[in-house]
C-alpha cells in the first residue's frame, strides 16, 4: 500500500510539471487531464466502499448527483465561495446516505447493488421533474463568476490546479485511512462479515461509515465536476453510465487498491478522447462506445485483478528469475571452487 501511495503521489507530481508544458500548446490537455483528475476522485470514492468493503454500489451518481446540484445552486443564488459550497455540497451527500445505509445494508450482495441503482433512478426521476429547484431537462448553467478562497478560477489551467490538489488531499486520506484500526475494519468486514463481527467489529457500524465517506468524496468530486464543465442536467450526473464508469476506473486499475483509480482513470480516459478522435468513429458517433466496451471485457477476462494487480505479478515472476540466475550463478562459483580445491 505504501508503494502504491508513493507511486500515486509521484504521478501527481509528475503530471502537475508536464501538462503545463503540453498544454501551454494546446488547452485541450487541460480539459482531459482535469477530466482524468475528476474520475480518480470519483474512482477513490466508490473504492472506498466497494474496493476496501466490499459493499459494491451500482448507484453512486446520486451523491455525485447532489453534489453537482447543491454546489450548483450554492454558487447561483446565495454568491458562496466555491470552497464553501463544495464543502457543503460534499457534506450533504454525505448526510443523505445516513438514513440510506440503514436501508440498503438490510440487502447483501448483488440485491444491494440493485438496491442503490434503483434508489439512483428514483433520485434522477425526480430531477427530470422536479424543475423549481433542477430546471428539469434544461438543466442549470453556473451564472456566477467562481472564486476559491477569495482567488478566481475561471480558465482550464486554473481549475486543472485546483482538481490536482483535490485529488492528492482525496488519495492520501484514502491511503491513509486504510492504514488506521477503522481501515483494518474495513477490510475485515469485506473479507468475512460474520467472522469480523465474532471479532468484535461491529459491521453495520462501519458499513455506514464506509458510506458516509464514499459519498461524501463522491459529492465532492461531483461539486468539483459540475462546475468545471459550468452546466449540469440530470443525464450528465445521475444516469446509470456516471455510476457505471466509477466501477470501471477501479476495476480496470485494480479494486482494493489505492493506485487502481488513479492507473484505470488515467487509461480509459484516454482511450475515450483518443477514440472519439479516429476519423472512422466519428461517422457513428456511438460506434466507439462498442470498441470501449470489448477493451474493458479483455482487460477483466485476462487480468482480473485489474492492471495494479498484473504488473505486480509481473515484477514478482522478474524478481524470482533473477532469484533463481543468482542462485545458479552461486551453484557454479561454488562448484568451480571445489573442482580447484581438489586438483
Amino acid at each position: 500500500m505504501l508503494k502504491h501511495m508513493i507511486i500515486s503521489l509521484v504521478s501527481m507530481f509528475l503530471a502537475a510539471l508536464i501538462v503545463p508544458l503540453v498544454g501551454a500548446h494546446n488547452m485541450y490537455v487541460y480539459t482531459v487531464c482535469t477530466t482524468i483528475l475528476i474520475w480518480i476522485i470519483l474512482g477513490q470514492a466508490w473504492n472506498l466502499l466497494g474496493g476496501f468493503t466490499g459493499q459494491v454500489s451500482f448507484g453512486h451518481a446520486m451523491f455525485l448527483g447532489i453534489g453537482a446540484y447543491s454546489s450548483m445552486i450554492f454558487i447561483n443564488q446565495w454568491n458562496l465561495d466555491m470552497f464553501l459550497s463544495m464543502m457543503l455540497a460534499a457534506l450533504l451527500a454525505g448526510l443523505f446516505s445516513l438514513p440510506l445505509g440503514k436501508l440498503i445494508f438490510r440487502l447483501r450482495g448483488p440485491y444491494l447493488g440493485l438496491g442503490t441503482l434503483a434508489l439512483a433512478e428514483i433520485l434522477l426521476i425526480i430531477a427530470r421533474n422536479w424543475k423549481s429547484v433542477t430546471n428539469g431537462g434544461e438543466g442549470i448553467m453556473l451564472e456566477a463568476d467562481a472564486t476559491f478562497l477569495g482567488m478566481s478560477v475561471t480558465d482550464k489551467q486554473e481549475y486543472f490546479y485546483l482538481g490536482l490538489g483535490i485529488t492528492v488531499l482525496v488519495c492520501l486520506f484514502i491511503a491513509s485511512l486504510i492504514k488506521t484500526k477503522t481501515g483494518y475494519s474495513f477490510i475485515a468486514v469485506r473479507e468475512n462479515e460474520e467472522a469480523a463481527e465474532a471479532m468484535g467489529i461491529n459491521a453495520a457500524r462501519y458499513k455506514s461509515l464506509s458510506l458516509f465517506l464514499s459519498a461524501t468524496i463522491t459529492g465532492l468530486g461531483g461539486s468539483f465536476y459540475g462546475l468545471f464543465n459550468k452546466f449540469i442536467d440530470p443525464e450528465m450526473v445521475l444516469s446509470v453510465h456516471i455510476s457505471a464508469e466509477m466501477i470501471f476506473v477501479t476495476v480496470i486499475g485494480g479494486i482494493g487498491t489505492v493506485a487502481g483509480p488513479i492507473i484505470g482513470s488515467a487509461l480509459l480516459i484516454s482511450l475515450q478522447e483518443y477514440l472519439k478522435g479516429i476519423p472512422a468513429l466519428q461517422t457513428y458517433p456511438s460506434l466507439y462506445l462498442v470498441v470501449y466496451g470489448l477493451m474493458i471485457m479483455m482487460v477483466i477476462v485476462y487480468l482480473p485483478g485489474g492492471i495494479v494487480e498484473g504488473v505486480t505479478k509481473l515484477l514478482k515472476r522478474l524478481k524470482q528469475r533473477r532469484g533463481k540466475q543468482h542462485e545458479h550463478a552461486e551453484d557454479r562459483t561454488s562448484n568451480e571452487t571445489v573442482w580447484r580445491s581438489d586438483r
